[in-house]
């Protein structure tokens, strides 16, 4: 009874049957991101791809270590590498100086001192800064390298926009009235 009624519902069911469409059409493979995506990394020129990475990647570290047991090898190179180190570090901490004034608690307009020191070219920062031109696109000048919203005014003074607290706004919105 159990076989008639499984053979009943198979042999009447469509579900289970190949659905075949004959046409004329011409077919055209359509790419649909991700997977043709994994196709390329899995395939044999994906594959060959990535082992060409990888081995310049290799090349390249190796390039680097024998550049670093060279240096340690002799004792002239050390110090020409640790005069430029130590000239970079000291480049760094002058620049890092230089927005000092964003910090100051003088009462006095970040505006002005920034707008004096960009003048002066002691720093740099929107349009100053160099963009990357590999990264221009659809109108865009490119991205820059570092952060730029550290580089404006006023980004030490801590301003709070009160209306920014949605917390507080559900809880003004319905909470009790006093």
């Amino acid at each position: 009874m159990k076989f008639l009624n499984l053979a009943l519902f198979l042999g009447s069911s469509s579900a289970f049957m190949p659905h075949v469409h004959y046409t004329t059409r011409h077919k055209t493979q359509l790419y649909m991101g991700l997977f043709d995506d994994l196709k390329l990394i899995f395939s044999d020129e994906g594959k060959k791809n990535k082992a060409e990475y990888e081995e310049q990647q290799k090349i390249e570290q190796e390039e680097a270590q024998r550049m670093v047991m060279e240096r340690r090898r002799n004792p002239e190179k050390m110090q020409r590498y640790e005069e430029e180190v130590k000239s970079r570090r000291l480049q760094l901490e002058s620049d890092t100086r230089a927005w000092d004034f964003q910090r100051e608690a003088s009462g006095a307009d970040p505006l002005d001192k920034w707008t004096e020191l960009r003048a002066a070219g002691v720093i740099k920062a929107g349009d100053d800064i160099e963009r990357d031109p590999t990264s221009s696109r659809l109108g865009s000048e490119g991205l820059q390298e570092i952060r730029t919203d550290d580089k404006l005014p006023y980004v030490e003074k801590g301003y709070v926009d009160e209306d920014a607290d949605v917390m507080g706004n559900l809880k003004k919105m319905f909470g009790k009235k006093k």
